[in-house]
């Protein structure tokens, strides 16, 4: 793209954006927007749009966190929550061009600098009471307050996800010799398992969705490797770690050590009980666990795998809260909606419920919070020790999210499923997304 042409496309982002929000409340001196008086006698009604109240294993759960603030918190200070199932993440793009309130979103990672850029969506810090923003935030995992900042403003709060987690069928480690309860550790010990389980049983060893979108980020840092510069203005993924790390992946699947599918199919064969090992997010462990107590054999869970002695370095899933309210009533009816659902009993209903982690890391160990819940299904134990080293999953520049993220997918699956040259053409893709961003 030549220069003319990004400063246009650069004018109009931003023109974009000032139009969008211009309608909402003029911020003070210190840049924080006014909060209007709510009332319980005429409540002011906040659109939610979430594609988990889409998703089969986690509508219920959804619906009931919105539910329960609507007759709780909601009918006490005067706010309704309208929630929006948006399954493919556009429904909220459509909604905003053609002029519909969209007031809260869950939204994914990779993409909010583009939405931060062209819809509108604002920064906490200059929409909600300061004070009452900092005293919220205490409580949750200090990692996960850095997920959802560019710039050094928070664009959006960590919300609902997981670290990779390893889920394991308990009934084929045994039938193949194996032990479910002394899980994997390393990428060698993966494929081992997994060419053993695949012997014994006919029954694929292992699976993980080339097009998974983020665990593959954590494959790659795990190895040494990085994805995206710390500046934003180049790709790394085609530096020699990095190609090692998806030269690993490619050799399992030349060596059968690999299932053949995308997320969804593996997800299914995984929870028929033909599979051995899994990786994805716990948002699928509510389902995982019925299939398996339907199927009659157990499910066990371990973390992402590392190499070597190289400690494993996870990625996150999941989405995180993006607002963008349009009055100083509605700043302060999306802040009662956003502390409930990241307060101790939002995310009681969320990990018990959903499946995701508690980001109040407090309440795995309080009786009257999750110690119960967590209690009788250690894995999520896993996934709060992973919570301590994580790294933010790449948020994209936004003028180029939608490109980069389909060039990178692309990049990645091509390597793992065929026999091109993992380096050439990791390279070829990286050369792409660098000549656009710098």
């Amino acid at each position: 793209m030549t220069k003319a042409k990004k400063g246009i496309s650069a004018l109009l982002a931003l023109t974009t954006a000032v139009g969008l929000s211009a309608c909402g409340s003029a911020a003070g001196s210190s840049g924080e927007a006014e909060q209007g008086k709510l009332d319980p006698a005429n409540p002011t009604k906040i659109t939610f749009y979430s594609y988990s109240l889409a998703a089969p294993t986690m509508k219920a759960g959804m619906e009931h966190l919105i539910q329960e603030f609507n007759d709780t918190i909601g009918k006490e200070k005067g706010v309704v929550v309208e929630a929006v199932a948006d399954p493919t993440y556009q429904q909220y793009k459509a909604d905003i061009s053609a002029g519909k309130p969209v007031d809260i979103v869950q939204h994914t990672f990779s993409t909010l600098d583009a939405s931060r850029l062209n819809l509108g969506f604002k920064a906490y810090e200059d929409v909600f009471p300061k004070d009452q923003l900092e005293e919220h935030l205490k409580g949750i995992e200090p990692n996960a307050l850095e997920l959802g900042k560019i710039d050094g403003k928070m664009y959006g709060l960590a919300f609902t996800f997981s670290t990779p987690i390893v889920f394991m069928n308990g009934k084929l480690f045994r039938d193949a010799g194996l032990d479910p309860t002394t899980p994997p550790k390393t990428w060698a010990d993966i494929k081992e398992a997994s060419l053993k389980i695949k012997a014994a049983t006919g029954k694929d060893g292992f699976g993980l969705a080339p097009n998974n979108g983020w665990t593959t980020e954590g494959l790659i840092l795990s190895n040494g490797g990085e994805v995206l510069a710390d500046d934003r203005k180049s790709v790394k993924f085609a530096e020699p770690a990095a190609v090692e790390a998806i030269e690993m992946w490619q050799d399992m699947y030349k060596n059968g050590a690999h299932a053949v599918g995308a997320e969804a199919e593996l997800a299914e064969q995984f929870m028929a009980g033909n599979m051995g090992m899994y990786i994805t997010s716990t948002a699928l462990y509510s389902g995982i666990r019925k299939a398996s107590e339907a199927g009659g054999w157990a499910v066990y869970g371990t973390g992402l795998p590392q190499f070597g002695d190289k400690p494993s370095i996870p990625v996150n899933s999941g989405s995180m809260l993006a607002v963008r309210p349009d009055s100083p009533t509605k700043n302060a009816a999306v802040w009662e909606f956003i502390k409930f659902v990241t307060g101790d009993r939002g995310y009681t209903i969320i990990t018990s419920e959903i499946g995701y982690l508690p980001l109040r890391t407090a309440l795995a160990d309080d009786p009257n919070g999750l110690k119960d819940f967590i209690d009788k299904h250690p894995l999520y134990r896993t996934n709060l020790e992973q919570l301590q080293r994580i790294h933010p999953v790449a948020i994209w520049p936004g003028e180029y999210a939608s490109e980069i993220t389909t060039l990178f997918s692309d990049a990645i699956s091509k390597s793992v499923i065929s026999d091109s040259n993992v380096a050439e053409t990791l390279q070829k893709a990286a050369d792409e997304i660098n000549k656009m961003i710098q």
